[in-house]
């Protein structure tokens, strides 16, 4: 296929397969514990350090993730405080991240202008080095969530039950929004930095439409999000569109077929 014969295509294949398989991965823990505006306060905390880089013109994944990294750690420690409660936490880090944002653009032009193309990132700017390091921390990320799977497990069903199975649940919950931050890193080449959440949380929302079990909803969720994924990246080669916001698109139109479906299944 034609497609397939330019290499920034290729990368984009690639790095839009492993994002769509990880994504809902983390997005059904994330759910279940009701953590599932952290991946959206985490994508407008990842702008802050976006902005950073296009200052010091420094690796964009590695310094965001690291900056990321941090800042979920953050959010974590202060949830476990108990003094503030997460919705609390959630906004303070928001509004501290933005603030910053807002200060380096007032005083830099030339920031705002790259800070716009940024925002609205073109799969053609995906190089085989960007693949490389998606692709090496993703099947860390992987190999991470399946050696704790079990804890993770009973930690987002219930966490009373798991430290009373002697499950270190700080540990579990420190673990999961890591991982978020650095798929949400991650996808900053194929998909718009605000938007980054509705890959994490839409599919598995949109799944949940027609399933019951934690298996069922995983599976379709993983179809739904690969299928919207490359759905995207077909459309904007052939129609030359470089809107990554129609990967939310797709799931939002999926998410009225299933919801349209459930009640007609009621019925």
């Amino acid at each position: 296929m034609e497609i397939f014969q330019y290499e920034f295509m290729q990368n984009a294949f690639i790095v839009g397969i492993i994002l769509a398989i990880l994504s809902p991965i983390l997005g059904i823990f994330l759910i279940i514990r009701r953590y599932t505006l952290i991946s959206d306060t985490l994508a407008h905390t990842s702008l802050t350090w976006v902005i950073i880089w296009l200052l010091l013109k420094i690796s964009p994944i590695l310094t965001t993730l690291i900056y990321s990294i941090f800042m979920s750690y953050i959010i974590e420690k202060l949830r476990q405080t108990k003094k503030l409660v997460w919705d609390t936490v959630l906004a303070l880090v928001l509004a501290w991240n933005l603030a910053i944002v807002a200060i380096i653009l007032s005083l830099n032009n030339t920031v705002m202008f790259n800070l716009s193309s940024y925002l609205f990132w073109s799969i053609s700017l995906v190089s085989r080095s960007d693949v490389f390091i998606i692709w090496s921390i993703s099947i860390l990320v992987w190999i991470i969530i399946f050696v704790i799977k079990n804890k993770l497990m009973k930690t987002v069903y219930d966490e009373d039950w798991a430290i009373a199975s002697w499950i270190n649940t700080k540990f579990i919950n420190v673990i999961l929004i890591l991982a978020t931050s650095t798929v949400i890193t991650l996808a900053l080449p194929i998909i718009w930095i605000l938007l980054i959440w509705s890959l994490i949380v839409l599919p598995v929302i949109i799944a949940t439409q027609i399933s019951q079990s934690f298996k069922s909803t995983l599976i379709i969720a993983e179809i739904i999000s690969i299928i919207s994924v490359l759905s995207w990246i077909i459309i904007s080669y052939y129609f030359n569109i470089s809107a990554s916001w129609m990967i939310t698109a797709f799931l939002i139109m999926f998410f009225i077929i299933f919801s349209i479906y459930s009640r007609i299944k009621r019925i």
